[in-house]
């Protein structure tokens, strides 16, 4: 992987091209695919895992699908899917599943909790440099809307479900806390923002925290609206602030 925090911005160039050809043939390079995750969950089913949770949404992507044409929409969604599914897997991750304009993805902790949530954090740096400094040139260059995204990430565990009985071919899910707060998490980040749960926060170390801006209180009257539905659950969110200025 290119060190895109020394100014090597290489790969970003290759970005660009992915996303012009894409543009151009009206169709992705690759096939997006989950059955590396689904492998990996069929070793644990029934049971309770670790694992980091990482939610990629595009921001207004409801007024986008008011204003754009379907074709526009498809591709936009398609593109993004694409490079941030390439981007978790850069980083060690798996992608659990798309969601409609939301990829979620997951970091096994099984033997390393710390490295797992230091992964996901550079992976979501890295996902907000591909949009800001890869996609959008791209987009502006074929006259199609930038897009920015809101990614939320937070550690726990979560039971790995299976939705029948066939291991090899029923539905495998992942329920729980750290998956249901996430995806909360998310809905109140800011486009181009980070923002992770307290589990994340509190299992760095001193010179990791510096990097994180409490938001509880800023965001307060969205977070008790949230909250209230979770019997008023005393939570703490952090916005991740590291490298802001390079991006």
């Amino acid at each position: 992987m290119k060190n895109f925090e020394s100014g090597d911005f290489d790969f970003i160039r290759s970005v660009q091209d992915r996303v012009s050809h894409s543009l151009e043939n009206k169709g992705l390079l690759i096939d997006l695919s989950t059955d590396s995750c689904r492998k990996y969950l069929q070793r644990k089913v029934n049971t309770k895992t670790n694992v980091v949770v990482m939610y990629v949404d595009i921001a207004g992507s409801t007024q986008m699908s008011h204003d754009l044409p379907s074709l526009i929409l498809a591709l936009i969604i398609q593109i993004f899917s694409q490079e941030v599914s390439l981007s978790i897997e850069k980083f060690g991750g798996y992608v659990l599943k798309f969601v409609g304009d939301a990829v979620i993805g997951l970091f096994p902790s099984d033997y390393d909790r710390k490295k797992a949530i230091i992964n996901s954090l550079d992976c979501s740096r890295y996902i907000q440099n591909v949009m800001r400094n890869g996609i959008n040139p791209a987009f502006r260059k074929n006259s199609i809307p930038e897009i920015a995204v809101k990614i939320g990430i937070e550690y726990g565990n979560a039971l790995v479900l299976l939705y029948g009985k066939n291991i090899a071919h029923a539905h495998i899910d992942l329920i729980g806390f750290s998956i249901s707060i996430t995806a909360k998490i998310t809905s109140l980040s800011f486009p181009g923002e980070v923002v992770v749960g307290e589990n994340i926060y509190h299992n760095l170390d001193v010179d990791e925290k510096k990097y994180f801006l409490a938001l509880y209180a800023e965001r307060n009257s969205k977070w008790d609206s949230v909250m209230k539905y979770n019997n008023n659950l005393n939570y703490r969110i952090y916005k991740y602030v590291k490298g802001d200025s390079q991006f």
